[in-house]
C-alpha cells in the first residue's frame, strides 16, 4: 500500500471530531488526521504486506506522536525513514517524511530483521564555512536517495546536508524515533556522559500565558479605549512576547509593550479567578465581549468562569528571576527578565526551583545559548522547522543536559555572561568576543568540542 494521507491537525478538525477520531483509533492527545489513517492502512495489509506512506514528519518526535510511535513499532517491521525536512519536494505546509514498513503477523512474530535505515536530508545552515571545501554534488534530491551517503551536496534545488545511517528504535514510545549516524550517537552520549542532569532537574519550564482570545485580553491601545471602558492599572500588565527576544536580553529599544488583562490572582496560597466586581471598568470591558468568551465552551465545561484565561500559570511565580525564549526561532534567542514582567504564549520562561541558587540561570542562559546546544538540540529532538528555524517546546528544552556547577569552566561561565549583562550596549567586537568566550567554554565544560558530523573544531 502506498499513501499521502491529509495532514489536518485537531485545531483544525475540531476537538469534537478529534475526540471521535481518537476513540475509534485508540489515539490519545493532539490527533492529526493521518494518525488514523496510518492505523486504517495497517489494519488493510496482510502480515507480510508493504506499507509506504508519506506523512508529516512531526510524529518521530513529538509527544503527540508516541501513540503512533507505538503503534507502528508493534505492528510493523520498520525498514526505512526517510525525512526530507526543508527540501520542498512538493507544496505542502508541513515538513514531510517517508515512512516505509513490514506488517507483522497478528501474533506479533517478526523475521529477523535488517536494522532499520533513515536518510535525512535537510538545507544546509550557512557559516559553517570548513565544511563548504568537501561540498558534493549530486543531480537533484532523488539522486541522493538512491545513493545515499553522508555529507552536503549541491543539487539544483539548493544546498541539502544529508545524513545516512540506522534508524534506532526505543523501546519507550515517549522517547523520539533517534535518526543518528554513528559519530552522532557517541557525541550525544559524550554530553550526557559529561552532565550533572537535565535542566528539568533544577528548574521549570513552562509555556507562556495561553488566553485563547488574544484580540480580547493582549493589546498595545489600552489607552485609547473610552474611559468607562478602559480597564484599571491593577488588572493590566506587560506582556513579554517573541517581539522581546533577543539572546541575552530583551530589545531595550522597543518602547511600545503589549499589555495583557490578567484574570488572575493568589488568595491564601491558591489561584483563583479575580471577583472583577472590584474593577467595574474592566468588567464593562470584558462584559462587551462576553459572547465572544462564552463561545469557548470548553472554559466553561472545565468549570470555570467565561472570562478567564484559559492557561493564566502561577500568579506568584512571574515575580521570579527567569529565562525566557520565543517559541520558534532559527537560532537560541534565551535571555534574562528580572522585571516580573508576565510571558506570551509564543515564548516559554524557566524559572529555577526551591532551594537553587539564582546563579544557576547564569548557567543556564550560557548552554542555551551555546553553538553545542542548539546542535544537541537538531540531534535529540529533531524538530527543525522551514528556513533553519527550531522549536524550543517544554519536551525539549527540559531534557538540555547541564554541567556541573561548581566545575571551574562552569564557574566561569556564569562570570561571563553576569559581566555581559551589566553592560547597557557592548559593542559588535566585544558581543562577538563574548560568544565566542561561550561557546569555547561551554565544550570545555561538557569535555567536548568537536562538530558530531565531522569531528571539526565548531
Amino acid at each position: 500500500m502506498i499513501a499521502n494521507p491529509p495532514y489536518v491537525r485537531t485545531q483544525v478538525m475540531g476537538a469534537r471530531k478529534a475526540q471521535k477520531l481518537a476513540a475509534a483509533f485508540g489515539l490519545s492527545g493532539r490527533v492529526d488526521l493521518y494518525y488514523p489513517f496510518l492505523i486504517a492502512a495497517t489494519e488493510a495489509l496482510r502480515p507480510g504486506g508493504l506499507l509506504g506512506v508519506i506523512t508529516s514528519n512531526r510524529f518521530l518526535c513529538t509527544q503527540a506522536g508516541a501513540a503512533v510511535r507505538d503503534f507502528l513499532s508493534k505492528s510493523f517491521d520498520v525498514l526505512e525513514i526517510i525525512d526530507l525536512g526543508d527540501t520542498k519536494l512538493f507544496e505542502a505546509a508541513v515538513l514531510p517524511a517517508i515512512f516505509i514498513g513490514r506488517r507483522v503477523s497478528a501474533t506479533g512474530t517478526r523475521p529477523k530483521a535488517r536494522p532499520a535505515r533513515f536518510i535525512r536530508i535537510y538545507t544546509h545552515t550557512p557559516g559553517d564555512e570548513p565544511h563548504m571545501a568537501q561540498l558534493r554534488r549530486a543531480e537533484s534530491v532523488y539522486a541522493l536517495l538512491d545513493h545515499p551517503a553522508s555529507g552536503t551536496y549541491r543539487v539544483p534545488e539548493g544546498i541539502f546536508d544529508v545524513t545516512f545511517g540506522q534508524c534506532g528504535l526505543p523501546p519507550n514510545a515517549q522517547s523520539p524515533w533517534a535518526m543518528l549516524a554513528d559519530e552522532e550517537s557517541a557525541w550525544l552520549e559524550s554530553v550526557q556522559r559529561n552532565s550533572v542532569g537535565s535542566l528539568k532537574d533544577f528548574a521549570l519550564v513552562r509555556v507562556g500565558i495561553k488566553t485563547t482570545a488574544d484580540r480580547v485580553f493582549v493589546r498595545s491601545d489600552w489607552e485609547s479605549l473610552p474611559a468607562d471602558l478602559r480597564p484599571e492599572p491593577q488588572v493590566l500588565h506587560p506582556l513579554l512576547t517573541h517581539e522581546d527576544a533577543r539572546r541575552w536580553r530583551a530589545d531595550p529599544d522597543k518602547h511600545i509593550r503589549a499589555k495583557i488583562l490578567y484574570t488572575h490572582e493568589v488568595v491564601d496560597g491558591r489561584r483563583q479567578p479575580i471577583d472583577f466586581r472590584r474593577f467595574p471598568r474592566a468588567l464593562r470591558y470584558l462584559n462587551s465581549y462576553r459572547d465572544e468568551l462564552e463561545s469557548r465552551k470548553y472554559v466553561i465545561e472545565a468549570g470555570r468562569k467565561w472570562y478567564e484565561i484559559w492557561v493564566p500559570q502561577d500568579p506568584q511565580a512571574w515575580a521570579l528571576p527567569k529565562v525566557v525564549c520565543p517559541d520558534i526561532s532559527p537560532a537560541p534567542r534565551f535571555y534574562l527578565d528580572h522585571s516580573g514582567m508576565m510571558v506570551d504564549g509564543d515564548s516559554y520562561w524557566i524559572t529555577l526551583r526551591p532551594g537553587q541558587s539564582e546563579e544557576l540561570l547564569y548557567l543556564i542562559l550560557a548552554v542555551a545559548n551555546s553553538r553545542l546546544m542548539a546542535t544537541y538540540h537538531d540531534l535529540a529532538f529533531n524538530n527543525r522547522l522551514y528556513a533553519g528555524r527550531r522549536r524550543y517546546l517544554t519536551q525539549h528544552v527540559a531534557h538540555y543536559p547541564l554541567p556541573d556547577s561548581n566545575k571551574p569552566e562552569s564557574r566561569e561561565l556564569i562570570r561571563l555572561v553576569r559581566s555581559y549583562l551589566t553592560q547597557a550596549d557592548p559593542s559588535p567586537d566585544r558581543a562577538q568576543q563574548f560568544e565566542k568566550a561561550v561557546n569555547e567554554m561551554v565544550a570545555a565544560a561538557f569535555s567536548t568540542a568537536g562538530n558530531p558530523r565531522r569531528g571539526e573544531r565548531q
